[in-house]
C-alpha cells in the first residue's frame, strides 16, 4: 500500500501540477507540502494540523480524503512490541531497621504507608476547603432581571476521535450553503474506470454507464470553461443520498477535473454524480453499479 505522501505527490504529478500552485490554492506552506510528499511528518505541526493538511490537500487534487487519512493512520500506527520478553528477575528485598523495635520493615512497606498517608491528608484539606467555602446560594434559579445562556462543552480530546468522525467534520457545508454566481460551463464529461495521460492531458479510460462492484474505482471526469478562477463541487450520491463530496479548484480558460469513488460489493444499485457550482447544480450523470455476480453487458 502506497504511503500517503507519495499518493498524493503520484495524483499531482499526474496533473502536472507544481507546488508553488499547490501551496497558492490550499493555502499550506510549501515546505510543508514537500514534507508530507515525503513522509516527513516530523517537520510538520502536530498530527491534528496535519490531518487537515491531508484532507484539504486530497480534495483539491479531487482524491477521498478518507482514504488518505486512512493511510496516515496506518502509517502511525507504532510498532507491535517484540514478543520475547527477558524473565524478569524478582529484586532483593531491602530492609530497615527500626531504630526502637529491632525487627527489620521491608522498605517498600514503609513507602506504602507513607504515600496513604499523604493521600488521606490531602482529601482532609480538600473536603475543608469545600466546605468552608462553599457559597451560601445554591439555587440554579436565574437571579431578577438577569438572562441565561445554554452553553454546552465538549470534553473530548480531538487527537482520540476516530477517523471517520473528524473527516467528517472536516466536510464542507455544501453547495446549498455557497452563493456564488455562475462562472463556469461544462465542455466535456465522462465516467470510465481510470485516467490515463495522452498528449500531456487527463483521459478517461473505460468509459461506460454501468459497473461491477469489485472495489474497484471509478472516475468521474470534467473539463470546464472558466472565466475566472474559482472551485466547483463534485457530489456523489448513492439510491439518493449523499455519499461523497469533493471541492476542487478550476482556472481560466479551461480546466479539466477529475474524482472518483470506490465500489465495494456492498454499494451496488442507483448512482449518480453532480456538478455544482455554488449553489447552481450544473449538470448530472447517472449509473448503474452491479453485484459482482451479475452478469452484463458493458455500455
Amino acid at each position: 500500500m502506497d504511503s500517503p505522501g507519495k499518493h498524493l505527490k503520484q495524483e499531482r504529478e499526474l496533473r502536472n501540477l507544481s507546488l508553488d500552485e499547490v501551496s497558492k490554492s490550499t493555502r499550506i506552506k510549501k515546505h510543508f507540502i514537500k514534507a508530507i510528499e515525503e513522509d516527513r511528518f516530523d517537520l510538520c505541526p502536530p498530527p491534528f494540523y496535519v490531518k487537515g493538511f491531508l484532507a484539504n490537500y486530497a480534495r483539491y487534487l479531487g482524491v477521498d480524503p478518507r482514504e488518505i487519512l486512512l493511510k496516515y493512520q496506518e502509517l502511525m500506527k507504532p510498532p507491535l512490541p517484540s514478543p520475547e520478553v527477558s524473565p524478569r528477575k524478582n529484586p532483593e528485598k531491602t530492609f530497615q531497621f527500626h531504630p526502637k523495635i529491632q525487627t527489620r520493615i521491608p522498605a517498600r512497606t514503609t513507602y506504602r504507608v507513607l504515600f496513604v498517608s499523604v493521600v488521606f491528608v490531602s482529601l482532609l484539606v480538600s473536603f475543608y476547603f469545600y466546605f468552608a467555602f462553599q457559597p451560601l446560594r445554591t439555587s440554579n434559579a436565574p437571579l431578577p432581571g438577569s438572562q441565561t445562556t445554554a452553553t454546552s462543552e465538549v470534553v473530548q480530546e480531538k487527537g482520540n476521535r476516530p477517523v471517520l468522525e473528524q473527516i467528517k467534520q472536516m466536510e464542507l457545508i455544501g453547495p446549498q450553503k455557497v452563493h456564488a454566481e455562475p462562472f463556469y460551463k461544462i465542455l466535456d464529461a465522462h465516467l470510465g474506470t481510470g485516467i490515463e495521460m495522452e498528449g500531456g492531458r487527463p483521459v478517461v479510460v473505460g468509459k461506460g454507464s454501468e459497473f461491477k462492484c469489485e472495489n474497484q474505482r471509478i472516475y468521474f471526469f470534467t473539463r470546464i470553461e472558466a472565466t475566472q478562477e474559482g472551485k466547483i463541487w463534485h457530489v456523489w450520491r448513492w439510491e439518493g443520498k449523499e455519499h461523497h463530496r469533493i471541492e476542487m479548484v478550476v482556472k481560466p480558460p479551461s480546466w479539466s477535473v477529475y474524482s472518483y469513488v470506490s465500489l465495494p460489493p456492498v454499494r451496488s444499485g442507483n448512482w449518480r454524480v453532480e456538478v455544482w457550482d455554488g449553489d447552481k447544480m450544473l449538470m448530472d450523470v447517472g449509473f448503474k453499479a452491479h453485484s459482482p455476480r451479475t452478469t452484463f453487458s458493458p455500455s
